[in-house]
C-alpha cells in the first residue's frame, strides 16, 4: 500500500487521491446538506471549509485513510468521494464509505461504477482480501449498491444509530476478494 496510488478509471469516472486545493464549493456545501449527509456520521457536526481541508490533509499525509475524489470524465466535474479506512495490512482488510454530494448526478449509476472500481483496485493492487461497510437500514440506495456489487450481509446491529429521534439498525456488509 505504500506505493504511489494511480489514477483509477471507469468508463465514465476518474478517481484519484483527493487534492484539498482542488475542491469546489459544492463539496463543502454538501458536507452540511442534510439530504446528502443524512445517512452518514458526518451529520453530527458542522463542517467549515477549513475543517474539511484539515481532515483531508491529515488523511493524505498520514495515509490513515485513502480518500479518492470521483470526477466525471466528460467534464472533469467532481461529484463525490470514496474512502478506504482502517486499512489493516496484517489481516488484508479495510472499511469503505462514500459520499456523492452532487445531487444532479444521483441515480445515474456513478456511485456503483466508482465504488466497484475502488473495490477492484483494493483487491488487485492493495492486496486487500476483505472490504466491509456499514449502512443505515433505511438507506435503500446503499442497500441496492452493495447488493449489485456482490457484498453480502454479515449482520444487523439492532438500534445502532439514533436517527430522526428514533433508533434504527445498522447493516454490516462485506465482500471478499474473488466474489464478484
Amino acid at each position: 500500500m505504500d506505493k504511489m496510488i494511480p489514477v483509477i478509471q471507469t468508463c465514465r469516472t476518474t478517481m484519484q487521491i483527493v487534492d484539498p486545493c482542488d475542491l469546489p464549493d459544492t463539496y463543502f456545501n454538501g458536507l452540511n446538506d442534510p439530504q446528502i449527509i443524512g445517512f452518514t456520521e458526518a451529520r453530527h457536526q458542522k463542517w467549515s471549509k477549513d475543517k474539511a481541508i484539515r481532515f483531508l490533509n491529515i488523511n493524505k499525509k498520514t495515509r490513515e485513510s485513502l480518500i479518492f475524489s470521483v470526477k466525471l470524465k466528460k467534464e472533469s466535474k467532481l461529484i463525490g468521494n470514496i474512502r478506504l479506512f482502517n486499512i489493516n495490512k496484517i489481516h488484508h482488510r479495510c472499511e469503505l464509505s462514500f459520499l456523492f454530494f452532487d445531487k444532479t448526478e444521483w441515480f445515474k449509476g456513478y456511485a456503483t461504477e466508482s465504488v466497484g472500481a475502488i473495490c477492484d483496485y483494493s483487491f488487485d493492487q492493495l492486496f486487500i482480501h476483505r472490504i466491509h461497510a456499514d449502512y443505515y437500514a433505511e438507506n435503500l440506495a446503499s442497500k441496492k449498491l452493495f447488493k449489485k456489487l456482490g457484498f453480502s450481509i454479515e449482520g444487523v446491529f439492532k438500534d445502532h444509530f439514533f436517527y430522526k429521534d428514533r433508533f434504527i439498525d445498522s447493516i454490516r456488509v462485506a465482500k471478499l476478494k474473488g466474489n464478484k
